[in-house]
């Protein structure tokens, strides 16, 4: 067992671009692409196990291909095998931005795009025979987004996202006495958006929150319904 690890060590640090090293390096980046894609795909991203193992793998290659140039063509003065590898960075930049999708008060698939970023550079790593490191690297992905992302929602998120939308009867309202309440309700306001209408002298107050499973939602809306000049409150998942 350890002569075959050993074996797979050694062809994956290898200098030489041949038909084993290209071989082993693919399969290994396979496999550390499927791990991080697996887990976002037990979470329902649209990022998945295809789109992760894809982008692994196409970073690998694309990397091999930077290291491969020279040493073929060693008297190919007019081109710098850098820059392949360089434009891997820019280019998975637009494919992360292409997961982000900016709603009505929030930002979703941040933490996709992130992991596409870092898959990548896995992919790289063992392209660039960077064997261990992309095994780190990995393991260090996918603790982030198991153990972290639990104790993050245990301390910090122990709840749901939801968008409340307050509408008022005036241009002016009180918005300090709405934040009290979500406050002392147990919601934690993240952010919120104001919009007046100074010709019907109302105003629409959206604030991003959340809220933990321990909140009664109804008391909440109950309590800003009792406000003299809040005529609606809407709350969105």
């Amino acid at each position: 067992m350890n002569t075959v690890i050993d074996y797979i060590y050694s062809v994956v640090g290898s200098t030489t671009i041949d038909i084993t090293t290209i071989t082993i390096r693919l399969i290994v980046s396979l496999l550390l692409g499927v791990a991080v894609g697996f887990e976002r795909q037990m979470r329902g991203r649209d990022a998945g196990l295809r789109t992760f193992s894809l982008i692994c793998v196409g970073s690998t290659i694309a990397m091999m291909l930077s290291i491969w140039i020279p040493q073929t063509y060693p008297h190919f003065l007019n081109g710098d095998p850098g820059r392949i590898a360089a434009q891997i960075i820019t280019g998975i930049g637009f494919l992360g931005a292409g997961a982000i999708v900016r709603g009505r008060g929030s930002v979703q698939g941040l933490t996709t795009a992130a992991c596409i970023w870092q898959v990548a550079i896995i992919g790289m790593a063992v392209g660039a025979g960077l064997l261990l490191g992309a095994i780190i690297a990995t393991a260090i992905t996918l603790f982030v987004l198991t153990i972290i992302e639990r104790f993050e929602r245990r301390h910090y998120l122990d709840g749901a996202n939801r968008l409340l939308v307050v509408r008022c009867a005036t241009p002016k309202p009180d918005i300090d006495t709405l934040r009290d309440i979500l406050l002392k309700c147990g919601a934690q306001v993240g952010s919120y958006t104001f919009a007046v209408d100074f010709k019907k002298a109302e105003s629409v107050i959206s604030f991003r929150i959340n809220i933990s499973s321990i909140v009664n939602q109804s008391d909440l809306i109950q309590k800003m319904s009792e406000l003299g000049f809040v005529t609606s409150v809407e709350m969105e998942a």
